[in-house]
């Protein structure tokens, strides 16, 4: 473990205040390889700040309560009161249940049907409201009583709840069968469709080469009966144009393009050389019922 973390990206404004935490929203994402977080001035309707931090190789849960320690020993505001926190949990410990459908009772028995068994974490679930849907995961114990220490008020959710939410809201009434949203992370990918304006596809891919990256897309191209001349894919997240991934999507999908930033928020000048489409969900969240 190390004794010290730097951020990876440190992008703050100059309007942003360590004294006036309490005026702005802090939403984050959480996962074993690293944190990202934004800071939100909700006066201004204004994304003022992003920080990232990669840990040196993929953590245990029980390692993240000492690395929020040390991003707090290098960052003190990190942990001030904010006038809200989200924290959006990432893994693939979910599944997704239409709400006429689920009873929260049955919590237990809808995931372990067909997640692992998590030693030492909690079963929860949100309500998303935007399409009907109960998403059942597990919580990490260390990781909910930490955030919880530092923010009383946090919202925890899935980082999946606010993905599927946030497209829902940012793209109401323009969605169509033939577009396919794909989030990438370091190790797994998201992939979301709707239908109707309502969500009719969610799951989450694990992947180890470039290879069982393309092959689990197009296969669930495939499953979804879409055609790779013809489905829009909308991609997001750690993903760029020198990426080897970017260009099997190139060879085989003809219509792909980044996601764009929500035009109905702003953004500050220091953001200008993140990829727009890079924290697509962490600048969306604000926007969701959560």
């Amino acid at each position: 473990m190390p004794l010290s973390i730097k951020p990876h990206i440190s992008f703050l404004d100059k309007s942003f205040k360590e004294n006036n935490t309490r005026s702005y929203v802090m939403a984050m994402q959480l996962n074993l390889h690293g944190l990202a977080f934004v800071l939100f001035y909700p006066e201004k309707n204004k994304v003022i700040g992003l920080q990232t931090y990669r840990f040196e190789g993929k953590k245990q849960a029980s390692d993240i309560p000492m690395l929020f320690d040390l991003i707090l020993n290098q960052a003190g505001w990190f942990a001030y009161p904010y006038q809200k926190v989200y924290f959006l949990t990432q893994n693939n410990f979910n599944t997704m249940i239409p709400l006429p459908l689920f009873d929260k009772d049955n919590k237990n028995l809808y995931l372990g049907f067909n997640q692992p068994f998590q030693e030492d974490h909690r079963i929860v679930y949100d309500q998303l409201k935007n399409v009907e849907t109960a998403n059942v995961y597990y919580l990490a114990n260390p990781v909910a009583e930490k955030v919880k220490e530092f923010w009383p008020n946090v919202g925890i959710c899935h980082y999946s709840t606010a993905l599927v939410e946030s497209l829902m809201v940012g793209f109401k009434n323009k969605l169509n069968t033939h577009h396919l949203f794909l989030d990438v992370h370091e190790d797994n990918f998201d992939l979301v469709t709707f239908k109707d304006n309502k969500l009719y596809y969610y799951n989450n891919f694990a992947y180890h080469t470039q290879e069982d990256f393309i092959y689990f897309l197009l296969s669930t191209i495939e499953h979804l009966s879409l055609n790779p001349e013809t489905v829009q894919l909308i991609m997001m997240g750690g993903l760029d144009k020198s990426n080897p991934k970017y260009e099997m999507i190139y060879r085989y999908i003809r219509h792909s393009e980044f996601i764009q930033r929500n035009e109905n928020i702003q953004y500050s000048h220091v953001l200008e050389n993140v990829l727009h489409h890079q924290f697509y969900t962490l600048y969306n969240v604000l926007q969701c019922e959560l």
